[in-house]
């Protein structure tokens, strides 16, 4: 294993096996508590029990998330998880007794805790990757972490089934497995070695709400951090609904009973595993924000695809696992991104938070589901083409945001296996705007690859004032002199590589001479670039094709 440094490696290990270890006994422990009510209570009540179960499972993301991030930068991390594992110990010989005793509001009780105890468990577990491994390998440290959550979520789901028949109902029993689950979970957290404090001077305020809305705004000053825990929360809305409502899309378009929908879900999970595994490998020894605008294009197409193949059970399953996989390339960059991005001393707020917006998005997928089922009276298939706009409106929003990751990626991953691009001079000085000009997009989008911090420069000759700001790796600029000249300043300013594109059959050598004026006027000297390509074959077992090999300079 080659991943961390040698002293790092067992610590990692081990935490690993104490989040598998916890979200397979909250899982276990969660339909434990639901078919042990519903056992009580006769099936009649199995709705409300459902929806009381989850509610009270959610709330604790919401009130708790907060105050454990702040606890997370104040105190040794490696504390809080051993801390927060003798709790889950201490709540699961609880629940022993409250089920013992057949009594439905401890039942309850002991869910809510349990919850409460992942909730604190959170903003460390996922804070103190950074302070165990290479910053490098945080990638693949988050996809062996989350292949195993959703593992360890397979396994629960089964488990839960599976002791509930072989005891016969033997719900004390089953309790008494996850007290061992959560001995084992204490165990191994024991072998995590100790960070050290952060030693934030933050107080935890009981007004959660005020937190959440101070971290928003500290996370407004890290770039495209907010978009990266906008986009882990839209993932946990997704998923919580892609889990809801592939049981009525089971009975309503496959006829299978509701355990057939739920054990669906399970091949979901399988292709997160899967997609997480996949995303670590694509980004290697770097964060990876580009992959999930990749990933949630396939989202939307598989959505679209359950919808239009809902009666086919083969197609449903082929779509789901697919929708696992890129759910898992969507998810690892942006926690990824969040763990290596937020400042130190606030990296557990930082990741508090998102648990809070990523909890409250499964929230709104429980009232969208009510809402699409319930009040609008539509079919669950219906449901999944619903939100394979919204997946795609999404990311639309996310491709502008993080255009300056995503087309380096781009330009890097996936456009070499259609073209290649040389530079054959060296980049004039940074008084200089790069000039282009093609009939292409083509080697706009390679240079992408080859030049850190590149902004396109285009004529607003469509006039759309959204676009300025919206997608930050192109500029729009003003027909207004004045206006231009200070768009420039700020550009200069953040020292970021200039270049002007002009389309050889759309734009005007006019507008180029007042461009030029206006630059001499700020000093700087337009760069005019030379383009050649060349289109030689290949070969690729049978087939022949042809590779475009462009070559760009910047003569002096």
């Amino acid at each position: 294993m080659r991943w961390f440094s040698r002293s790092d490696v067992r610590s990692f290990h081990l935490l690993n096996a104490t989040q598998f270890l916890g979200a397979l006994n909250d899982n276990i422990f969660k339909l434990l508590v639901i078919y042990f009510l519903i056992n009580i209570r006769g099936q009649s009540a199995s709705s409300e029990i459902l929806a009381l179960a989850g509610a009270i499972y959610v709330i604790p993301f919401l009130l708790f998330s907060s105050g454990a991030g702040v606890l997370a930068d104040r105190i040794s991390k490696t504390k809080i998880v051993v801390g927060s594992k003798v709790l889950e110990l201490i709540i699961m010989l609880y629940a022993v007794l409250a089920i013992s005793l057949h009594w439905e509001f401890g039942s309850y009780l002991a869910l809510f805790l349990m919850a409460t105890q992942s909730a604190i468990f959170g903003p460390s577990k996922y804070g103190i990757i950074p302070e165990l491994v290479e910053s490098k390998m945080i990638s693949k440290a988050n996809s062996s972490l989350t292949s195993l959550t959703y593992l360890a979520i397979i396994l629960g789901t089964f488990l839960a089934s599976f002791l509930t028949d072989i005891t016969n109902k033997n719900f004390i029993l089953v309790a008494w497995v996850c007290v061992i689950i959560a001995l084992l979970g204490l165990a191994t957290s024991f072998g995590i070695k100790k960070t050290e404090p952060q030693r934030s001077q933050k107080e935890i305020n009981p007004f959660f709400f005020y937190e959440i809305y101070q971290t928003v705004r500290l996370s407004w000053r890290v770039p495209h951090l907010l978009t990266a825990m906008f986009g882990s929360s839209f993932f946990l809305f997704i998923g919580a609904y892609t889990q809801l409502n592939i049981i009525p899309f089971a009975m309503q378009s496959l006829g299978l009973s509701e355990v057939g929908g739920g054990y669906l879900f399970l091949v979901t999970a399988i292709g997160i595993a899967i997609g997480a595994v996949i995303a670590g490998r694509i980004s290697k020894e770097r964060v990876e924000p580009g992959l999930p605008v990749i990933a949630g294009i396939l989202i939307a197409i598989f959505l679209f695809i359950l919808y239009l193949f809902s009666f086919s059970l083969t197609a449903t399953i082929l779509s789901l696992i697919f929708l696992g996989i890129f759910g898992g390339c969507f998810l690892i960059p942006f926690d990824s991104f969040i763990q290596t991005h937020s400042p130190n001393q606030t990296r557990g707020q930082v990741i508090a938070a998102a648990n809070f917006f990523s909890f409250f998005g499964v929230l709104i997928a429980a009232f969208v589901i009510y809402l699409f089922g319930e009040r609008w009276q539509l079919q669950a298939a219906t449901g999944f083409a619903l939100m394979g706009f919204l997946t795609l409106i999404t990311d639309l929003f996310l491709f502008g945001r993080l255009s300056s990751y995503f087309l380096p990626f781009l330009a890097e991953k996936i456009l070499p296996r259609y073209g290649s691009l040389q530079i054959a001079s060296p980049f004039p000085p940074t008084s200089s705007i790069l000039f282009i000009q093609s009939d292409s997009w083509f080697p706009v989008l390679l240079l992408f690859g080859s030049i850190p911090k590149l902004k396109i420069l285009l004529p607003d000759r469509f006039r759309f004032p959204w676009f300025n700001g919206w997608f930050n790796s192109f500029v729009l600029l003003p027909e207004d002199p004045e206006l231009l000249k200070k768009k420039m300043k700020d550009l200069l300013i953040k020292g970021e590589t200039l270049a002007l594109f002009f389309h050889k059959e759309k734009d005007n050598l006019e507008l180029l001479k007042s461009y030029e004026e206006i630059f001499k006027d700020l000093q700087l000297r337009l760069s005019p670039s030379t383009l050649s390509e060349e289109r030689p074959k290949r070969r690729f077992l049978f087939f022949r094709f042809r590779k475009k090999e462009i070559t760009i300079a910047f003569p002096k």
